[in-house]
């Protein structure tokens, strides 16, 4: 049982430690940098501080659930333009709907990006041989 506790905690590990580093500079940032009165008035180096950290968590802790970076980061960057218009007052029903089906198409493009092999349904000779001796 000691054995199959490691191997989990191997495979679990590298996964779970990015995204408590960034959670953890996320929330240090949140207590530590001085916030402005509003999103308007803030400048470059606050919103790299605050957004950037944001997003690296909320990727890698998508990541931990969906095994797929580009779809995590996909549905970071979602988030951030949802909170981005909700700090600015412009989100609405129309611009929602808009991040929301961007969002969807950039995941089903990337979901089916992975399962395309190169040989499939290529009529060259050489690829066609290859993937029969491969199966």
């Amino acid at each position: 049982m000691n054995l199959s506790y490691n191997n989990f905690m191997l495979k679990i590990l590298p996964k779970i430690i990015p995204a408590l580093i960034f959670w953890g500079i996320f929330i240090f940032v949140v207590l530590q940098i001085p916030y402005p009165d509003s999103i308007t008035g803030a400048n470059f180096q606050q919103l790299s501080f605050f957004f950037i950290p944001l997003f690296f968590a909320l990727t890698f802790s998508a990541n931990f659930f969906l095994k797929n970076i580009y779809i995590s980061s996909s549905i970071a960057l979602g988030c951030i333009l949802l909170l981005i218009l909700k700090a600015l007052d412009s989100l609405n029903l129309v611009t929602g709907i808009l991040i929301v089906i961007s969002v969807g198409l950039l995941v089903s493009y990337f979901r089916k990006a992975t399962r395309r092999s190169l040989t499939l349904g290529l009529k060259t000779p050489k690829l066609i041989s290859l993937r029969r001796r491969k199966q």
